[in-house]
Order: structure tokens, then C-alpha cells, then sequence
């Protein structure tokens, strides 16, 4: 088994469940574990103390073998050997989930995470000019592609909190959370998984404050010219969601 982070992360592994949930952990007595435990079946013949512990996530219904996506690698910085987080197949936890998950155990040794799939949050943000709309884009400065205003989710906040933060930081805006969103989960370059979580925002400030070392500018247009500009399919159709919902919105405080 090799010690490379990213040879198994992703990847679909036979495991064998060892330990279950709510049993005392041997070395420490006071703990339990909140989660089962297991190792890869591949090692079920070596002895224990060489093979790789793995926290299972999910497996209720897990009683001994099952096929499971190893979502995680831990790194603790006094232990060669990696430990790995799993879930059964079909079943999908991020960064955010896992570590308030695993938080009653990995903290005290200040392990090092690495995830299979992350959290994105960010907004769709709307300005109403009286007789249309305009959306607030980001266009980056190097490679000029155009996309909305997200970043990743910070551990310990909601994802309406990680939405109204990125706006706030990346534009000085504050703005009024709709609370309709919308997400979608797509692959990345590196093989992982990114769900993306959008809410729809709107906001009166006249004039932005963008961080001197922001990798962005903002561009404000109207649909027809926004929708030719975003980059990524799937933007195109949160863009067509939030144009029709504030169509929608438009139309009821009109009274039409």
C-alpha cells in the first residue's frame, strides 16, 4: 500500500469494518469512536499495527465488507503510516462534514486533511435599474474568463454565511440574500469533486471595494451581454434560473 496521498483518494476500495461505533478506543479509554472503523480488506492477513485505519463515514446499515470511495487522507505529523476516511458507495461527505465529524479525534494530533470533494459558496448578484437588470461578474484578470463571485467554504460556517463573506470581502458589498440558491457537483482537473452552491443576492451600493490583490475585476451587464461572456455551461444556466426569478419577483411588486 503506498503512503501517496493522491494514489487512492477518489478511488473505490474493498474495506472491512473492525470497530464499531461507540466502542472505547483501546489506547484511550475516555474516547469513543462516533464512527466505525475499519482497514483495507487487501490487508486483513497483516498485522494490525501495520495496517492503515480508516474512519467510515455513512455505514449504518455496514455490517463487516463493503465497497466504498475513499473520501479523505489524514497525515499526522508523528505517524508515517496515512489514515483514510471512507464512505459506503452512492454516498458523498466534504471537507466541511468530515471534519466536524472527526474533529473529536484528529484535532488533538493536528493532522493534515486532504479532501476528495470541496465546497464552493458565492452569489448571483442583481442590480434592478428600473427598466432592466444587471448581474455583478468576475472576470479574471489573466485569463480573462468570466464567471460569479465564489470561493471556497470556510470550516465552521453555513453556506449562506461562506456566500455572504466571499461577496463582502471581494466586493464591499452587502448584500440582500434571497433565500432561494441553487448547486451543482462537477469534476475537477485533478479528479476530485467541487459542489458548488449558489445564492441569489441583490444590492444597492454604488461603488465597489475590491482588495488591491484581487486576482479579478467586476463587470456589470445585462443579461444577453452576461450570458455570452460566462466561461462554464452550468453558469449559464444559473444565469437563465436567476433571471426568471426576478423576472418573476419584478412582476409581483410591479402589481402586473
Amino acid at each position: 500500500m503506498t503512503n501517496n496521498r493522491n494514489s487512492l483518494l477518489g478511488r473505490d476500495a474493498d474495506i472491512t469494518v473492525d470497530k464499531q461505533q461507540g466502542m472505547r478506543n483501546v489506547g484511550r479509554k475516555s474516547v469513543s469512536y462516533l464512527v466505525k472503523m475499519g482497514f483495507f480488506t487487501a490487508e486483513k492477513d497483516l498485522p494490525k499495527q501495520e495496517r492503515h485505519m480508516i474512519y467510515i463515514m455513512g455505514a449504518e446499515d455496514v455490517s463487516e465488507d463493503f465497497r466504498g470511495k475513499i473520501l479523505a487522507v489524514i497525515k499526522r505529523p508523528a505517524k508515517e503510516r496515512l489514515l483514510f476516511v471512507a464512505a459506503p458507495e452512492g454516498k458523498l461527505y466534504c471537507e466541511q462534514q468530515i471534519r466536524e465529524c472527526l474533529g473529536f479525534y484528529e484535532r488533538q494530533y493536528k493532522s493534515d486533511f486532504e479532501f476528495f470533494m470541496t465546497i464552493v459558496c458565492g452569489m448571483i448578484l442583481v442590480k434592478d435599474y428600473g427598466d432592466k437588470i444587471r448581474f455583478l461578474l468576475a472576470e479574471d484578470k489573466k485569463t480573462k474568463k468570466v464567471s460569479f463571485i465564489k470561493d471556497v467554504i470556510n470550516y465552521g460556517e453555513s453556506e449562506k454565511q461562506a456566500s455572504v463573506r466571499v461577496v463582502n470581502y471581494y466586493t464591499g458589498i452587502k448584500p440582500d440574500v434571497d433565500d432561494f440558491k441553487t448547486e451543482y457537483t462537477l469534476g475537477t482537473p485533478e479528479g476530485k469533486k467541487q459542489k458548488t452552491i449558489m445564492y441569489f443576492g441583490t444590492y444597492t451600493e454604488r461603488k465597489l471595494r475590491i482588495p488591491e490583490d484581487c486576482s479579478f475585476r467586476t463587470i456589470n451587464l445585462e443579461f444577453d451581454q452576461a450570458i455570452r461572456s460566462l466561461d462554464d455551461p452550468q453558469e449559464r444556466i444559473l444565469l437563465m434560473e436567476a433571471k426568471e426569478h426576478y423576472d418573476k419577483k419584478r412582476k409581483g411588486n410591479s402589481g402586473v
